[in-house]
Formats: structure tokens, sequence, C-alpha cells
């Protein structure tokens, strides 16, 4: 009998640290500016792999389309595609970041270091994000900004701002 209890109590104590969330809607958004005058787009296509524990993020990895770019300016989003300084999606199809270490800062508040990969290039990037939960729905949130020469993004494009600010929305649901 004893055996049993301990069995089962090993198995509520598993069910209840491994939560399985599941993605509903993304997005992913950037602005730039280009010659003073500030450039909002956007990129679709996320695929992500998510592991909690005790309702904590502990491994976070996505990748987006890069040939989803989308300025609603179809000739810059031509230019942004097709340009060896740019997108390149035929050679290098997704953006990807995938977590190397995740710290609570706050309840809800998170700092993540993150392999991030544009075109060939891999930095580690330190990207502050929120996890917030309610009724069996939740929101990964992020903001943060990068420095386009760091991955030699835009090449030496005249009046292209060096900093570009991303945002991120993942809408999950739990299973």
């Amino acid at each position: 009998m004893k055996y049993k209890f301990l069995i089962l109590c090993c198995f509520a104590v598993q069910i209840s640290l491994a939560q399985t969330w599941l993605p509903s809607t993304s997005s992913v958004t950037f602005k730039t500016k280009m010659l003073g005058v500030s450039v909002d787009g956007s990129l679709k296509g996320m695929r992500t792999s998510l592991k909690f524990a005790n309702n904590e993020p502990i491994s976070l990895s996505a990748t987006v389309d890069s040939k989803s770019v989308n300025t609603s300016n179809s000739l810059r989003d031509k230019h942004l595609s097709e340009k060896e300084e740019f997108f390149q999606p035929d050679i290098y199809p997704n953006i990807a970041m995938s977590s190397i270490s995740i710290e609570k800062v706050s309840e809800g508040k998170y700092t993540g270091v993150f392999k991030l990969t544009i075109k060939s290039v891999t930095k580690n990037v330190k990207i502050p994000f929120t996890f917030t939960e309610e009724n069996n729905k939740a929101q990964l949130k992020s903001s943060f900004s990068i420095d386009r020469n760091d991955w030699g993004f835009g090449g030496n494009t005249p009046g292209m701002s060096d900093n570009v600010k991303i945002s991120i929305l993942l809408n999950l649901t739990k299973s």
C-alpha cells in the first residue's frame, strides 16, 4: 500500500511540474529609421519550442520565415528580400533564436540570453520578456533592440539607422 501511495505522489508531482503551452497566435514586428523616417515591418511564420517547469519558462526557441517580411511597401519588401546585404530568404529562409539561459527577475518578468541568428551570423543577446497567465491562456511578450551591424545586416546603406527595435508577442493556450 505504501508503494502505491509513493507512486501516486510521484505521478502527481510530475503532472504538476510539466505544463504544456501551445502557441495560438504570434507576431514579430520591427521598427527602424531610414533617413529619419520610421520604417515598421513584420515577419510571419513563427514556429516555437517551449518548455516550462512549475509554470515558469525554462527553454524557449523560435524561428520566423524571412521570406514573409512586410513593410507595407512592395518595392522596399522586394529590396529587403533580394539584396545581398538584407534577408536573402532563398539562402537564409529563417531567422532563429534559442535560449541559452533564462533568469526570473520578478513575478512574470524574465531575462534570457538567446542565440539570435540572422542570415549566417549568430550572436548572444540578452532579451527581457514577460510571461503572464490567466484562465488557461498566457502571453509571452518581449521588446528589445539590436544593432543591425552586429549581423552585417543592411551593409553601408546610407541613412539607415543602426538601431532596430524588435517586438515579439506569443499567445498561448494550456493543453
